[in-house]
């Protein structure tokens, strides 16, 4: 039997995917041995533990655009959430429904809480993690007041750096943060005249939450593009034959890369297999409708259902063919980063709905072609589109999606990410964020080599996987991550008590 020498873990970020990361752990340590001690530290100093800001509290109308189910902390378990709201008031939210992100963080919160009293000791460090050096046998963290060393450490920060293209962060009547909606949206005046700064989700929780106020003034959703959120279709139940991550790995095995054409073929080769339309998810991934007039077509769109249903089920998939396509055609897919938003991160029916129903009415318009934002001597926001087109409004919002738009990087990260590169522990990933291996998430250094103690995941490694917004996709990785460590622990330890019993036969 091992012995149970404790192994201590740190994460950097304290947010739903270090939830998921604790509960892969446990599992992971209750299948390759129980008797191991898990001592783990979270370093995060968010004033929101375990939920992080879009989940904190808030009003009603900021709502998951996932199914309650993919929600679940528990990789191996979806229905664990739903667990969760069926013993509570909210019982309504369990499975195929959107339920409010406060809930869904009060859900993260008590998972947290459940699987640090299932760990041998842990501990929250409120402070922001400063250095991080790779050394032979651990991983040294340091902060402000403090250094520690781990036998392993995951980069799990989230959140990128506010993005403000137009410079008005500091203006007056300007939100650079919209969450939560209680706290920014007080004091507003019902018939001011509201420009929101993007189109994705975010854009789509002020709009209702304004809608639930009875705002009466014009709302205006501007962008480069005008490319809403698409449209979530019905589940439907349906196991890819294809597009999967084993053909995937099949098609490089000979050159290590695959190209765009093999992911499509495998892609087209899939719709076929389910009877849906070609056509349909390439008229997705082609648009020539957008803002409102995509939305409609999106909401009385039944042809094209099936095909979108079976495209998010790819998205799990899709990472690893990201990962294996040739650099070339990696820079030629990226330029439809947004397409991919619009498409992994879709809008309920109703909201959908909802969004059209306050169109109709003439209070809601999308813009595309966005060019400048600034202040006329009325202290009115006037922005400029392509076409010359001239907007005026009294309030402004930033919407803009940080995974199209900023680096994907913590504002925490930036000293560590510049330590471990200038060290040689980590390379940078030509299209953003840090570099890592494809099954385990260890943070490559600078010569390609997975470093058996460092760990990254979210959106440090949006690079590397390209969609890593979803969180069924995040809690996947954990479960990568938390296999990796409890695998490297029982080899060393396997190799130690090999030596040991060497060293006492040889004297014999």
């Amino acid at each position: 039997m091992h012995d149970a020498a404790a192994l201590s873990i740190a994460v950097i970020g304290g947010g739903p995917t270090a939830v998921a990361l604790l509960e892969s752990l446990i599992h992971s340590r209750d299948a390759v041995d129980s008797d191991v001690r898990l001592d783990v530290t979270v370093f995060d100093p968010s004033p929101h533990p375990w939920c992080g800001q879009n989940f904190a509290p808030d009003r009603p109308e900021a709502v998951t655009n996932a199914y309650t189910t993919d929600m679940s902390v528990r990789h191996w378990e979806p229905a664990h959430i739903d667990a969760w709201f069926e013993a509570s008031p909210n019982a309504k939210f369990a499975g195929c429904n959107f339920a409010p992100r406060g809930l869904v963080g009060k859900y993260f919160e008590d998972s947290a809480r459940q699987a640090v009293s299932r760990l041998s000791a842990f501990a929250f460090v409120s402070e922001q993690v400063t250095t991080v050096r790779v050394a032979d046998n651990s991983v040294r963290i340091e902060t402000k007041t403090s250094s520690h060393s781990f036998d392993h450490v995951v980069l799990a920060m989230w959140r990128g750096e506010k993005f403000d293209p137009y410079r008005l962060i500091g203006q007056a009547k300007f939100c650079a943060e919209p969450y939560p909606l209680a706290q920014s949206l007080k004091g507003i005046d019902p018939d001011e005249d509201i420009g929101i700064l993007g189109c994705g989700l975010t854009a789509i929780d002020l709009t209702m939450a304004l809608k639930a106020d009875g705002h009466r003034g014009r709302i205006t959703l501007l962008s480069r593009r005008g490319l809403l959120p698409a449209v979530r279709p019905s589940p439907l139940k349906y196991e890819l034959q294809h597009f999967t991550v084993a053909n995937i790995e099949r098609l490089a095995a000979d050159r290590a890369t695959i190209s765009l054409q093999d992911v499509v073929d495998l892609i087209f080769r899939e719709l076929d297999h389910a009877g849906a339309s070609r056509q349909a998810l390439v008229d997705e991934l082609f648009p020539t409708r957008y803002g409102l007039d995509r939305l409609r077509r999106h909401s009385n769109n039944e042809d094209g259902q099936i095909a979108y249903a079976i495209a998010i089920k790819m998205l799990s998939p899709l990472q690893d063919a990201w990962y294996l396509l040739n650099p070339a055609d990696k820079a030629a897919a990226a330029e439809f980063r947004h397409i991919f938003n619009s498409l992994c991160c879709p809008m309920s029916k109703q909201r959908a709905i909802d969004m059209l129903e306050l169109a109709d009415s003439g209070r809601l318009n999308v813009v595309r072609g966005l060019q400048s934002v600034t202040k006329d001597s009325h202290e009115h926001f006037v922005a400029t589109t392509t076409d010359n087109q001239s907007y005026r409004f009294d309030r402004m919002f930033s919407a803009i999606s940080e995974a199209s738009e900023a680096s994907g990087v913590h504002p925490m990260a930036g000293s560590i990410l510049d330590g471990l590169g200038k060290s040689g522990d980590a390379r940078m990933h030509a299209f953003s964020g840090i570099d890592v291996d494809r099954n385990t998430s260890r943070v490559l250094d600078t010569y390609g080599r997975p470093q058996s103690r460092l760990y990254a995941v979210g959106m440090m490694t949006i690079g590397a996987f390209h969609v890593v917004n979803g969180y069924f996709l995040l809690r996947r990785r954990t479960g990568d991550i938390a296999d990796a460590i409890l695998k490297h622990h029982r080899e060393r330890h396997d190799r130690r008590s090999s030596h040991r019993a060497g060293a006492a036969i040889e004297p014999a």
